[in-house]
């Protein structure tokens, strides 16, 4: 067994059949550590940063892969730190479940192999590997890798994601909700279906994807620009990303575009992915001219709907804690994130400004309120 270090985009490429076989057969494998999303994602943010891609292999066996990269980042105003770090985070982008690709039939030597292998490059002065769904195998394989190089480490929670544990019917659905709840949606469904030209689809035109990926983008701001709150598709760099996943992700039947249209017009829309027997809600946008129609609650029950008919078991919030989110769904889950640090000068001014100084500032501010408390006695 060894690990190869993936360097370049033509290393990327020369992965793919690979990445894709192994990818169907990992036990935790999602979208977003896809050979798709990861090379898109490298072709359009990855420019001047060294690519660090872990292959562990068993003879010519791919068994485990791991997507990394350097980002150099500056703390305490000129200090400068090597961050080791997922390919998908670290630009406008917020994927979940990056979970190294693991084969079942290697799934304690991989993960250790590939967490050894990361802690043993020798270009970081920290690293942080995020946005874990399920891998406590991965995650103590790096805790191991870490002590026996004597690295201060930490493991924390990432972020908290709802998620629907989807029943056989849409009807044991809505049962499972208060029945407020439940006339709601059947109210707000009925008020849209009862107007001229009303109708609920998924994309599914490949020739005209780029409209719709238009639509998406403009329904997406005007519902955003018009709160007068930041949103996702705000530079062309997520647009351009985005528009080659959602081709990507076309092919391979994994894109759900869910549609809202009123005589003819798409007033709404949801931009998910269906991946084994998941369905992962993204990103969304409405007319806000519309918004007396409440569309996102409509929308999300045929989203939801459409889910359960197709046979998923599962629809993921993603990560973003909204009231919204809980409405619909009941459980969570939680991601996981690894940090470790060198003692570098990069690792310690990182440790410094991170977890040092916030506990000094902690420290102080509860003296002083102390000591204003004693005075006003």
């Amino acid at each position: 067994m060894h690990v190869d270090v993936i360097t370049s985009a033509e290393g990327i490429e020369s992965l793919r059949e690979a990445w894709q076989q192994l990818s169907r057969r990992a036990l935790r494998a999602s979208p977003f550590n896809s050979w798709e999303w990861q090379s898109l994602w490298w072709k359009h943010y990855g420019a001047g940063h060294p690519l660090r891609i872990l292959a562990a292999r068993d003879g010519e066996r791919t068994i485990g892969i791991l997507p990394l990269y350097v980002q150099p980042r500056r703390v305490l105003g000129a200090i400068r730190v090597r961050m080791l770090r997922n390919v998908g985070t670290g630009g406008d982008t917020s994927p979940d479940d990056l979970d190294p690709l693991v084969d079942p039939d290697y799934a304690t030597e991989a993960p250790r192999a590939l967490a050894n292998a990361a802690l043993g490059l020798n270009d970081w002065d920290l690293v942080r590997i995020s946005d874990m769904g399920d891998s406590p195998d991965f995650l103590a394989a790096l805790a191991q890798a870490a002590s026996g190089r004597a690295l201060h480490q930490q493991c924390s929670p990432a972020a908290r994601i709802s998620y629907i544990a989807l029943p056989a019917t849409w009807d044991e659905y809505l049962t499972s909700l208060g029945g407020d709840r439940r006339y709601t949606i059947r109210k707000t469904r009925r008020n849209f279906e009862a107007l001229p030209g009303a109708r609920f689809y998924v994309w599914e035109d490949r020739e005209r994807l780029d409209e719709a990926v238009d639509r998406l983008v403009h329904l997406h701001r005007a519902r955003w620009q018009n709160r007068g709150e930041a949103h996702a598709f705000s530079t062309e760099q997520y647009v351009a990303f985005h528009r080659e996943v959602m081709h990507a992700f076309h092919e391979r039947n994994w894109l759900r575009l869910h549609c809202m249209e009123l005589d003819g017009q798409i007033i709404a829309m949801y931009y998910c992915y269906r991946h084994r027997d998941a369905v992962y809600y993204f990103q969304g946008g409405f007319d806000p001219s519309f918004s007396n129609l409440r569309p996102g609650l409509v929308l999300m029950g045929y989203a939801i709907e459409h889910a359960i008919g197709e046979g998923a078991t599962v629809f993921d919030m993603l990560r973003g804690e909204y009231e919204y989110k809980t409405q619909w769904a009941k459980s969570a889950r939680q991601t996981m994130q690894f940090e470790a640090h060198r003692n570098t000068l990069g690792g310690l001014a990182h440790r410094l400004r991170t977890e040092h100084l916030p506990a000094l500032k902690r420290g102080l501010a509860a003296r002083f309120g102390a000591r204003q408390a004693m005075t006003s006695h």
